[in-house]
C-alpha cells in the first residue's frame, strides 16, 4: 500500500523507514544504539519533592532550546550514510547547513520513536558537521505531553547516530552545545490556545551555526544522561531507558508538501501598542483604523488558501527592528485570539525567519517598523504525503469541487496524526479522525497514516475509555473525556478490518475496543438503556438532546458492539463475539423506549424515565447503523432522513469562529438548550461531522442514490471558506477534517466502490448516481487502484481483483480481475 521504500537517487532527508544500521541491528526497530542521551548542563528536572520523590519538572526551565554540533572529517565519501535521531521533545536536524528533517512524531508519555534519514547526498569530503536545534517544551502543547520524569530523563534529551561504511558517530560528551538564548521561553495563552509563541532575537544567533566551517570551540561539552530512577535504575545512557523503553521506528513518512507564496494585500500605518508584547501589538493594530502616519505598519498577506506548515519570511531592515506576526484564518482580532504569534528581532544581515513549529491559516498578519522591506513570504507545508488516485468527476461540477475541497481539507489536517484543524488547535481528537481516515482509505494510495492513527489513539484511561485527545495537552486525566469519541474510534478500527484485512493489526486493537464497550455496561438501567454516563456526550455540534439516556449514544454503542462482534468472529474469538451480541440484544430491547408511535420517530432522550420531545437525524441514522430499527419502521426512518425541509442545524459554534467572537467568548460550546422549536415538525439536523453516519444509514436503507444530491449541502460551506471546509454549517474553524465526508461518499456510495470482503480480496461495485448522468473515479486497494466510470445505464470497471457488481435492481454478478463493462 503506497510503498515507503525510497527510490534510487532520492534526495537527502527522504524517509528511509527502518535501516539495518550497517550490521548494528535488524529491521525490527530494536537495533542497539551507539548514540547516548545527551543534553545541556541541566535538564528541566528540578529534583525530587515530597509529592514527587522520583523527580519533578521545573517550570523555570520550560520551553528551552539547545544548539548541538558534532564535527567530523571524511577523507573520502562513504558508500552509504544513514542517520537516526530522536529527542525529548523536538529536534530540527541539519547536515552541513542543509536542513534534513524535524521530529519525532507525536507520541504518548511512555512512547517515543526515532527518525531515519539517508544523508549521503549531504556529505562532503573534508570537514562535516551534524547540527541540531533541540527543544524541550515542558508545557503541554497540542502535539506533545510530558513523559513521567525519572530523575534524569523526561526533562529534555537528544540521541543521534550517523552510521557510515565502517564507523558510527554517536551522540556523546564530544558533542558541543550552546544554550539557545536567542529564543525567549514562551508560555501558553490559555487552556484552549496552548501553542507557544516564538520570540527570536536574531542578533543572538549566528546564521552560520549549522555550517561545517563555524567555530564552536567556545561551546560547552554535552552532558551524557544516565538512567536513574527509584528502583531498577540501570545507569543506561543509550535506549532503551525509562520512561520510553525501546525507541520504535517512525511509523509514517516524513511530512512534506508544496512551498506556498503569499501576496501582500495591504500595508498601512497603524496604532502602536503601549505594551512590549507581540500579541498585544498585533491586537492593537488589527483593532484600530488605519492612520495617516506612525512608526509601525500593519501588513496583511494572503496565501490564497488555507495552508499549514512552517513560515519562511525574508526581510531587510535595520538591526534591532522588530517584526510581530501571526498566521490567521481571517485578519481579525477574534482569529488572533486563537492563534500562536511570533516576534523576530532583526540582526541586520541574512535575515530570514523560519518558524520552528507548524502553523496554519490563510492570512499572514505582520506589524513592522517603517523602513522594513519584506522581500519574500513563503510557507513550506508540513503534511502527510498523499499518493493520489484519479479524482472523482461527474456531470455536476459542483460535486467535483466538493470532492476536491474535501480532499484538500484532509490534507491540511493530516500531520503526524489526524488533527482537528491546522490553525487554532492541531490536536489529535479520538473521534474526529474516523472521517480523515475514511477519506485517506478511499483517495490515498499510502495508507500508513490511516493504519497508524488508530494505534496512536489506542491509549485508554485506566477505566477503559479513550481520552478525548491523545499525545497532547488535552490527554490529561484531569479533563473529562467524550464517551462517544471512543465509539467512533472503534469504527476506525473496523475500517482497518474491512480495507486492510490485517489480522495482526486488528487483533492488537481489539482489546482496547473491548475495554471501551465494557465501560458502558454498568450504565445500563432497568429499561436496558445506557443512562447518565459521566463525561461530555457531544454527538456533534447540533442541539441534539443528550441529558439522561441519550438515544444517539445508545445507538453508537450498538454499532460498536456489532463492529466488535464481526471482527471477533473474523479472528476466531467466538466468546467475545457472543458477549458483544448479547449486550447488543439488551440494547435493542431497551431502545424501544425511545420510539414515539404518534410521531413515527425515535425521540432523542429519556430523562427520569420520561421520553423527551426532540427528534434528530442523529438518532435515526445511528439507530439504523446500530441495527436497532425493526423492519416495519425502516420506511419511517428513511422518510425522516430524506425530509430535508424539516431539518435545522443551529450550533453553539455559530459565534465561535475567527470571523465571530473568538474561541472563548460567546455561549458555552457544551450548551444543549432545551427544545424551543416545533418538535412535532422539525428535526435536529446533523453538522458536517455526523453526516458520515447519516450517509451510512441511507445506504443501508437502500437510498444510496440520495447521497450525491445530499453532498450538495456542502456548497454552503464554500461561500465564506472556499479553499477548505469549515467545522460547522455556521462557525467554527475554517478548516476541519471531520467535514470532508463527501470525498469518501462520492466514491464509496455514488461510484459504489467498497470492500466486499475484509482486505479487499474482492471489491464491491454498486454505482448509485442519483441526479448525475455520468461519473468516474478510482479508489486504492492493497492490490492496486480500481477505476469505475458510469454513463447512463453502463459501467466500465478496471480492477486488479475480482469484482461483485451490484445492479440498480440489486442483482449481483461476479467478474474476474481486469477490465470489463456491463449494464447496471
Amino acid at each position: 500500500m503506497g510503498s515507503t521504500e525510497p527510490a534510487d537517487g532520492h534526495p537527502a532527508g527522504q524517509w528511509t523507514g527502518q535501516g539495518d544500521w550497517n550490521g548494528l541491528g535488524d529491521r525490527t526497530g530494536r537495533a542497539r544504539w551507539v548514540g547516548q542521551w545527551v543534553w545541556a548542563g541541566e535538564t528541566a528536572l528540578g529534583g525530587p519533592t515530597a509529592a514527587q520523590p522520583y523527580g519533578a519538572l521545573d517550570r523555570s526551565r520550560f520551553d528551552r532550546r539547545v544548539l548541538f554540533r558534532k564535527t567530523f572529517d571524511l577523507a573520502t565519501l562513504p558508500d552509504a550514510a544513514a542517520l537516526r535521531i530522536s529527542a525529548d521533545a523536538r529536534y530540527l536536524l541539519y547536515l552541513n547547513g542543509q536542513e534534513i528533517g524535524t521530529g519525532p512524531v507525536r507520541h504518548g508519555p511512555r512512547q517515543l520513536s526515532y527518525d531515519a534519514y539517508d544523508v549521503l547526498p549531504a556529505l562532503q569530503q573534508g570537514r562535516n558537521v551534524i547540527a541540531v536545534l533541540a527543544r524541550f517544551y515542558g508545557h503541554p502543547v497540542p502535539w506533545w505531553e510530558p513523559s513521567p520524569p525519572s530523575f534524569t530523563m523526561g526533562g529534555g534529551g537528544l540521541v543521534a547516530e550517523l552510521a557510515l561504511d565502517d564507523e558510527v558517530i554517536g551522540s556523546d560528551e564530544s558533542w558541543r552545545y550552546q544554550p539557545g538564548d536567542a529564543w525567549q521561553p514562551g508560555e501558553p495563552m490559555g487552556v484552549l490556545v496552548t501553542q507557544l509563541p516564538e520570540v527570536l532575537d536574531a542578533r543572538l544567533l549566528d546564521p552560520a551555526w549549522t555550517e561545517a566551517g563555524f567555530d564552536d570551540s567556545q561551546w560547552l561539552q554535552a552532558t551524557v544522561l544516565a538512567e536513574h530512577s527509584i528502583v531498577g535504575a540501570s545507569g543506561a545512557t543509550r535506549p532503551p531507558t525509562e520512561p520510553w523503553g525501546v525507541l520504535s521506528a517512525r511509523p509514517i513518512p516524513h511530512l512534506d508538501g508544496e512551498t506556498r507564496t503569499a501576496t501582500i494585500l495591504s500595508s498601512h500605518p497603524c496604532t502602536q501598542s503601549a505594551e512590549d508584547d507581540p500579541r498585544t501589538n498585533l491586537r492593537t493594530a488589527l483593532d484600530s483604523t488605519p492612520i495617516d502616519h506612525g512608526r509601525n505598519r500593519l501588513v496583511v498577506a494572503d496565501f490564497g488558501m488555507v495552508v499549514s506548515g512552517r513560515i519562511d519570511l525574508e526581510v531587510v531592515a535595520p538591526e534591532g527592528s522588530v517584526i510581530d506576526g501571526a498566521l490567521l484564518e481571517v485578519p481579525t482580532v477574534a482569529a488572533l485570539d486563537s492563534s500562536p504569534v511570533f516576534r523576530y528581532t532583526i540582526r541586520g544581515s541574512n535575515d530570514r525567519y523560519n518558524s520552528t513549529d507548524s502553523v496554519g491559516g490563510r492570512y499572514l498578519v505582520l506589524v513592522v517598523a517603517e523602513g522594513t522591506e519584506i522581500t519574500e513570504i513563503q510557507l513550506k507545508e508540513q503534511l502527510r504525503p498523499r499518493v493520489p488516485v484519479p479524482p472523482f468527476s461527474s456531470s455536476d461540477e459542483r460535486l467535483d469541487e466538493i470532492y476536491r475541497i474535501g480532499l484538500r481539507t484532509v490534507d491540511l489536517t493530516a500531520h503526524d496524526a489526524y488533527v482537528d484543524c491546522p490553525t487554532r488547535e492541531q490536536r489529535a481528537w479520538t473521534g474526529d479522525a474516523v472521517v480523515h481516515q475514511s477519506v485517506d482509505l478511499i483517495a490515498n494510495q499510502d495508507w500508513s497514516l490511516a493504519r497508524w492513527n488508530p494505534r496512536l489513539l489506542a491509549q485508554p484511561r485506566v477505566d477503559g475509555l479513550l481520552p478525548m485527545v491523545v499525545a497532547g495537552d488535552f490527554a490529561t486525566p484531569n479533563i473529562p473525556t467524550i464517551p462517544d469519541w471512543s465509539l467512533h474510534w472503534i469504527r476506525s478500527v473496523h475500517n482497518l478490518y474491512t480495507h486492510t484485512g490485517d489480522r495482526a493489526l486488528v487483533a492488537s486493537l481489539l482489546g482496547t475496543a473491548e475495554g471501551i464497550l465494557r465501560w458502558f455496561e454498568p450504565y445500563v438501567d432497568e429499561r436496558e438503556v445506557i443512562s447518565n454516563v459521566p463525561g461530555w456526550v457531544l454527538i456533534d455540534w447540533s442541539p441534539v438532546q443528550v441529558r439522561g439516556a441519550s438515544a444517539a449514544l445508545n445507538a453508537l454503542v450498538a454499532r460498536g458492539l456489532l463492529d466488535f462482534a464481526e471482527m471477533s468472529d473474523w479472528l476466531g474469538d467466538t466468546g467475545r463475539a457472543e458477549w458483544a451480541r448479547t449486550f447488543h440484544d439488551r440494547l435493542r430491547t431497551g431502545f424501544e423506549a425511545f420510539w414515539d408511535a404518534d410521531r413515527r420517530a425515535y425521540r432523542d432522550n429519556l430523562v427520569a424515565g420520561r421520553i423527551g420531545s426532540s427528534v434528530s437525524e442523529h438518532v435515526a441514522a445511528a439507530a439504523i447503523c446500530g441495527d436497532l430499527v425493526p423492519a416495519e419502521r425502516k420506511d419511517d426512518v428513511r422518510r425522516l432522513l430524506l425530509d430535508r425541509d424539516a431539518m435545522f442545524t443551529d450550533s453553539p459554534l455559530a459565534d465561535h469562529g475567527g470571523d465571530a467572537r473568538g474561541p472563548v467568548d460567546g455561549q458555552p460550546v457544551s450548551a444543549r438548550p432545551d427544545p424551543e422549536w416545533d418538535t412535532k415538525r422539525l428535526v435536529v439536523g446533523a453538522q458536517p461531522f455526523f453526516r458520515y453516519v447519516v450517509h451510512d444509514a441511507l445506504a443501508l436503507l437502500g437510498a444510496a442514490d440520495e447521497i450525491a444530491p445530499l453532498c450538495l449541502d456542502w456548497i454552503a460551506l464554500l461561500k465564506d471558506a472556499p479553499t477548505a471546509f469549515r467545522e460547522c454549517w455556521e462557525g467554527g474553524s475554517y478548516c476541519h477534517g471531520w467535514s470532508a465526508t463527501p470525498t469518501r461518499d462520492l466514491v464509496r456510495y455514488t461510484l459504489g466502490i467498497s470492500p466486499a470482503e475484509p482486505g479487499f480480496t474482492t471489491v464491491r461495485v454498486a454505482p448509485r448516481l442519483g441526479h448525475l448522468t455520468h461519473a468516474k473515479g478510482a479508489a486504492p486497494t492493497p492490490y492496486g487502484v480500481i477505476s469505475v466510470a458510469v454513463t447512463g445505464q453502463r459501467v466500465e470497471v478496471d480492477s486488479p481483483l475480482p469484482v461483485e457488481l451490484v445492479s440498480r435492481s440489486g442483482r449481483t454478478t461476479r467478474h474476474p480481475a481486469g477490465r470489463f463493462d456491463a449494464e447496471i
